[in-house]
């Protein structure tokens, strides 16, 4: 899956994934805070997500900022986005996809800063370029804008833990665990995957120079109340 990114990066003329952070940064996700800040001034985290979805990075934002930004959009998104995110994954294994950047681009008008979406979007553009007779419906400039998008988004997980169960990743979706897995720490093949208290735990089967520990937890807090949400509506 990385090689696919890797390839769109050289045919759209991108800069490949880079793990920037030589000093690790950790601010754990407080989800209370965010929560609040949700319910109480949600244009706060519009404003946030805006700038963090422009097509260049805005330097101006702090980690806390892209934290309130990323993680607290989980409470102002329409909770049909994991059901459409199901279907872009349809989509794109059934070849469908014209289809498949469209519903891509729909959902990220609802959440400008899906992971799942902009992956879908990412991979359809891929195909598509491999097929001569599309090339010019694939904008360069918007591959670029998601390609960066999703890059600022992993960084930002990336910068709440460390992958120990003292200082977990966080996520608000299965989906993040698997993409950030990949995309961020190249790890591709896991032995075993469980649960335990508000963590998903997994056993690694292979690691890489970015994550050497045969385990790796994912705080799922945020997971596990938007599930039992879907549920009771």
């Amino acid at each position: 899956m990385r090689q696919l990114l890797t390839i769109l990066a050289f045919v759209l003329f991108l800069p490949v994934y880079t793990h920037a952070q030589k000093e690790r940064i950790i601010i754990p996700v407080d989800w209370k805070e965010i929560k609040k800040v949700a319910e109480n001034n949600p244009q706060q985290i519009n404003d946030l997500v805006a700038r963090m979805a422009t097509s260049e990075i805005d330097t101006t934002m702090t980690w806390n900022e892209r934290i309130m930004a990323y993680y607290g959009q989980s409470y102002v998104t329409p909770m049909t986005e994991l059901s459409e995110g199901m279907t872009l994954d349809k989509l794109l294994k059934d070849g469908k996809y014209e289809e498949c950047l469209s519903g891509a681009k729909e959902l990220l008008k609802k959440n400008p800063v899906s992971l799942k979406a902009l992956s879908n979007a990412l991979y359809a553009m891929m195909y598509m370029l491999k097929d001569s007779t599309n090339h010019h419906s694939i904008s360069r400039d918007e591959a670029r804008t998601y390609y960066n998008r999703m890059h600022r988004i992993l960084n930002t997980i990336a910068v709440t833990g460390d992958g120990t169960e003292e200082r977990p990743f966080y996520v608000t979706a299965v989906s993040d665990e698997y993409l950030f897995m990949r995309h961020y720490l190249e790890i591709g093949k896991t032995k075993m995957q469980y649960l335990t208290d508000h963590f998903d735990v997994f056993e690694l089967e292979e690691t890489s120079d970015y994550y050497t520990r045969p385990k790796l937890y994912f705080d799922i807090t945020r997971t596990l109340e938007i599930e039992k949400e879907m549920f009771i509506k």
